[in-house]
Formats: C-alpha cells, structure tokens, sequence
C-alpha cells in the first residue's frame, strides 16, 4: 500500500503542476491579441477619418484589437509612404448611435464578444479557487476533498469549452454578416492565444479525469497499519 500511496500523490502532484501551466497559458490567452489573425491582399483603403490609410493586418483578442499598415504618398509627390501600427480596447458598450452608424458592429456581435470575455474572466476565477482546493487535497488526501476538486476543474474546463465556442461562432458570423469587421478576401486564421486555450481546456480535463479517478473511499480495516490515505478517509469522530 505504501507504493500505491506514494504513485497516487506523485499523480495528484503532476496533475496539480498541469493544471497550474494551464492556468498560466491561459493568462497568456486572455491577455493576448492573437486569437484571430486576418490580412488583406493589396490592403484596403480607409477614408473614415479623413486621413486615407491602406489596412493590411489584423490582430484580434477577447480585449483589444490591433491594427497595421500604411498611409500612400500625397498625390503631388510630397511626403513618403509610412507604416502605421495602431492598437486599441474593443468598445462592448456603445450608444445606439454608433451601432446604427458603424456597419462593424451589430447588436449580436456585442452579445458575443460579451460573453467570451466574460466566461474568460469566470474560468480564471474558477481557475484560481481549484488549485487551492488541489493544494489542500495534496496535505488532506481526503476522498470528498478530490471530488472536489475534480468538480472545480471540470467546470473549469466547461468555462474555457464555451469561451472558445463563442469565439468561434463570433468568427463565423463576423465572415457571415459583417464583411466591414472581417472582409470576404481576407485570408485569416486562428492565432496562438486560441491554441493556447484549447491546450488550457485538454489539461483541465486530464487533472479532472485522475482526481476523479483517485477519489475512491479507502477503508481502514482493508488497508496496511500506517495507511495513511485509508486513515484520511475515515469519519472524523467529534467529541465533547
């Protein structure tokens, strides 16, 4: 029993350590604009301000939205060609004005760039009360405690499963129906903070699967003298 005892808290131990890279890649994810990458083959001119620019690169996050590219040269031969770099916070609470004005934006598109950053903020929250759970089952290996715990990091898991699900869906409705936020000839694909948070969701499940798994009652009077993890799992008699 002493072997198995030391192979289960190893596996606890490694699970935790994986769940605690996952939560550090997550923050990486969240954080980052590199959820949606797009660029425009011969740019697309912008005159929206006045000031014509030519749009050539994309970033997109779950916060902000970064843009590249150049402004031409003056008609009359003055002035040279320079590229520009602009970043900026997504707006999750215009005024209807700017709704109805602003072809980019929809009513639905607000919904969903809502809800993937609320659920980002949530499996973080989430993220963060499972471990100390997990640490505390690692001192008291107490079979309820790793249900526990096990629970946590499945709905951790079920949090990012939906944030990246409504990305998704936020993607393919900006093709869809909003040819101004992500234009029809763009080539475009998914960048490494999605990745990083898919690679987050597997390794919340695997934690999931082996504290679930190790949740078994042990009995005292089937185990070996000592067995401390069958002695966790025992009813804690209180006396007056």
């Amino acid at each position: 029993m002493a072997v198995v005892e030391i192979w289960e808290k190893r596996l606890l131990f490694s699970s935790t350590a994986g769940t605690l890279l996952a939560f550090l890649l997550q923050i990486i994810a969240v954080c980052t604009t590199h959820w949606l990458t797009f660029r425009i083959p011969g740019g697309l001119m912008d005159n929206t301000t006045g000031k014509p620019s030519v749009l050539l690169q994309v970033e997109s996050g779950l916060w902000r939205i970064c843009e590249s590219g150049y402004k031409p040269a003056k008609i009359d031969g003055t002035g040279l060609k320079t590229s520009y770099e602009k970043c900026s916070s997504h707006n999750m609470f215009p005024s209807q004005e700017t709704i109805k004005e602003d072809n980019s934006v929809s009513i639905k598109l607000l919904d969903y760039m809502r809800t993937g950053s609320a659920f980002g903020i949530i499996c973080l929250l989430i993220m963060f009360l499972g471990h100390l759970f997990a640490i505390y089952t690692l001192k008291r290996p107490r079979y309820v405690l790793k249900r526990l715990t096990a629970l946590m990091h499945f709905m951790t898991a079920a949090c990012v499963l939906v944030e990246n699900e409504v990305f998704i869906r936020q993607v393919d409705y900006s093709r869809r129906d909003l040819p101004e936020r992500l234009p029809s000839e763009a080539e475009w694909k998914f960048g490494y903070s999605f990745v990083l948070s898919w690679i987050s969701f597997g390794l919340y499940v695997i934690a999931g699967c082996i504290f679930l798994f190790m949740s078994h009652k042990k009995k005292q009077g089937f185990g070996e003298t000592g067995d401390k993890l069958a002695e966790e799992d025992e009813p804690v008699a209180i006396r007056r």
